[in-house]
């Protein structure tokens, strides 16, 4: 059986004071999974990220990157099979996009300079000093740079924050390409970016492991909401559906209620509400989001 392409096994780190950020986390990704990590403020993520960087290391426990322990100096080596995308740039400013990208083929011993600037559309930018890119682009470099060594395992790190939506979505879409083939571990707040970019999460919180699922079979754990609108008003519709012991929260248009199994149930309550007189112009089943779910998952503990 293959070894986890991450595994952190009772992994607990105490800071000076002491704080405690981890409290005997056990983590695995399996190769080819790609997996969010989530959690309010201070769950954490951040120090997750740091120790699979190699920043930190365990106070107590075993962390082990595509099957190695990286206790010491195999850290090293372990690195130049993993591709970082930072939260912030932390570039050398002065450096052309040209000279960056040579420094990171150096540094792991592999990389095609001229081919990964024209496949990321780097060309007419890569005799710039990197402190003359936008934001965007910048971004798009940091994409180029940790795919350039061909790595197994991709660490995302807040990879689209301070970006405006136009450079996020581009460099959504620069991930997308980057993530096919490779394990990949990413860190947001951008529930919605987690969702279109992985398949599985976790969700932190004061250092530790609430869940590690699947999001789509998440999704089935959680009862669907729908929306419901007709001619009469959401007053008269509201009114109809406590008739039917259905509690409803209106809005504007309508109301919104949950509705155990909502695919079945649906024909036989629009016929009840046209049998009081409500003309339903709208029924919409609206699957919960993943910021749904970490809401309701985080609420309940």
């Amino acid at each position: 059986m293959p070894s986890p392409a991450i595994e952190l096994r009772d992994v607990t780190k105490l800071y000076p004071g002491p704080v405690k950020a981890l409290d005997a986390v056990s983590i695995h990704v399996e190769e080819g999974e790609h997996c969010c990590l989530l959690g309010p403020n201070g769950a954490g993520k951040t120090t997750i990220i740091r120790l699979l960087q190699g920043a930190l290391a365990p106070t107590e426990g075993q962390l082990r990157i595509l099957g190695e322990d990286v206790r010491g100096r195999s850290i090293l080596e372990v690195k130049k099979r993993v591709g970082i995308v930072p939260q912030n740039p932390g570039m050398y400013p002065d450096l052309t996009v040209r000279e960056y990208l040579h420094f990171v083929a150096a540094l792991y011993g592999r990389g095609e300079v001229e081919p990964t600037a024209r496949q990321y559309a780097l060309e007419e930018s890569i005799d710039r000093p990197l402190a003359t890119l936008s934001g965007g682009y910048q971004r798009r470099l940091l994409v180029a740079a940790a795919v350039m060594s061909e790595p197994a395992l991709l660490l995302l790190d807040e990879p689209t924050v301070g970006l405006d939506p136009l450079a996020a979505a581009e460099t959504r879409g620069l991930l997308r390409e980057a993530m096919r083939g490779r394990t990949v571990f990413m860190s947001t707040h951008n529930l919605a970016e987690a969702e279109e970019l992985c398949d599985t999460v976790i969700i932190l919180r004061r250092g530790t492991v609430l869940i590690h699922e699947r999001i789509e079979d998440l999704r089935r754990q959680t009862v669907p909401r729908v929306h419901l609108a007709a001619l009469q008003g959401p007053d008269a519709l509201s009114v109809a559906l406590g008739s039917l012991s259905l509690s409803a929260a209106r809005n504007e248009h309508g109301v919104w209620l949950s509705l155990d199994r909502a695919q079945e149930s649906i024909p036989d309550l629009l016929r009840d509400l046209l049998g009081q007189g409500i003309d339903v112009y709208e029924c919409r089943l609206v699957p919960p989001t993943l910021e749904d779910l970490f809401v309701e998952v985080v609420s309940r503990v």
